[in-house]
């Protein structure tokens, strides 16, 4: 019936040959879910999508209602830039007041009035603040999770050389400098403190979301010095293993290395793990250090990390 995770308005619903009866029935049976007045998307689409894809629909949905165009900010901006939104509830879109007389925030649409210069870039044909602005007002106002998942993501996209693992740290570098300089400018609003430590805290070479989250429980629980993708030569080889601290090797581990095909490529999730053991080996072998690795459900909170870590004898 519906797109995966596009927003459906309800005249096309109509064409289709859903009566405004019939639509409420499919709410109401868990068929179609009603995300803003006027728009639908598949329930079942909705339920398996992560707060990235919401954020996104949720934004077409506002663009699509709205008589100006909105410049769309926040975790909608950030969804929007292609940055992860762990540990993260999409519920309305955010978009920036123009000017004192737009309008107020409703179910559908958060408004912001902060302090705002105007720009603005376009990412697939919607507005949105651009890159260090966004990384601020989400370090601003979202959990430092989630903070630090998307900062560290926006240093490594502007760092990233294309077609390679290397990273020009001069660009990431600057995109930090312009958002502190945004904060300068910010100073006294709400959040400011802790989107300056976060965005003192990003690392483009971070790869993924579980690493950034478990490097800033690590920060948290006290430890210093946290190496991150650090290169072992090992066998020939040389291997990069996640994250470094008090002497210990940690990897963090997605579901998806062994369950996603894409990432598999042509192997088995039987011959992932086995590759996987025979990589660990060799890194002990060649360092003497231990090798420990954890997943989501350990990283949950900063509590259960520090339970885990302290059931394998290690402390800050």
């Amino acid at each position: 019936m519906l797109g995966p995770m596009i927003p459906t308005p309800r005249r096309l619903l109509a064409a289709d040959g859903l009566s405004d009866r019939a639509i409420r029935a499919a709410v109401r049976e868990g068929a179609l879910r009603r995300i803003r007045r006027g728009f639908c998307a598949d329930a079942a689409d909705w339920s398996a999508g992560y707060a990235e894809a919401h954020e996104r629909a949720l934004a077409q949905a506002a663009h699509a209602a709205a008589r100006f165009a909105p410049v769309f900010s926040h975790t909608t901006a950030a969804a929007l830039h292609g940055l992860p939104l762990v540990d993260h509830d999409a519920d309305r879109a955010h978009v920036m007041a123009r000017q004192s007389r737009s309008g107020g925030s409703n179910a559908a649409v958060l408004r912001h009035r902060d302090r705002w210069d105007g720009c603005s870039v376009e990412l697939a044909g919607l507005r949105v603040t651009p890159l260090a602005r966004t990384v601020l007002d989400v370090a601003r106002c979202t959990r430092r999770t989630t903070a630090l998942a998307c900062a560290d993501a926006a240093l490594r996209r502007v760092g990233l050389i294309p077609g390679t693992r290397a990273l020009d740290i001069g660009a990431a570098e600057a995109l930090r400098r312009d958002a502190l300089a945004l904060a300068d400018d910010a100073r006294g609003a709400p959040g400011i403190r802790r989107a300056r430590e976060v965005i003192g805290l990003a690392d483009p070479r971070a790869e993924s979301p579980g690493e950034s989250v478990s490097r800033l429980h690590l920060h948290d629980l006290g430890f210093r010095g946290i190496g991150v993708q650090v290169a072992v030569a090992a066998g020939g080889s040389v291997y990069v293993v996640d994250l470094e601290f008090a002497g210990i090797l940690g990897e963090f581990d997605g579901a998806a290395k062994y369950l996603d095909a894409g990432m598999r490529g042509a192997r088995s999730a039987e011959q992932v793990v086995w590759d996987e053991k025979r990589r660990e080996d060799r890194v002990r072998a060649a360092t003497g250090k231990r090798m420990l690795r954890w997943g989501w459900p350990e990283i949950a909170t900063r509590e259960r990390f520090r339970r885990f870590l302290l059931e394998h004898g290690i402390r800050p």
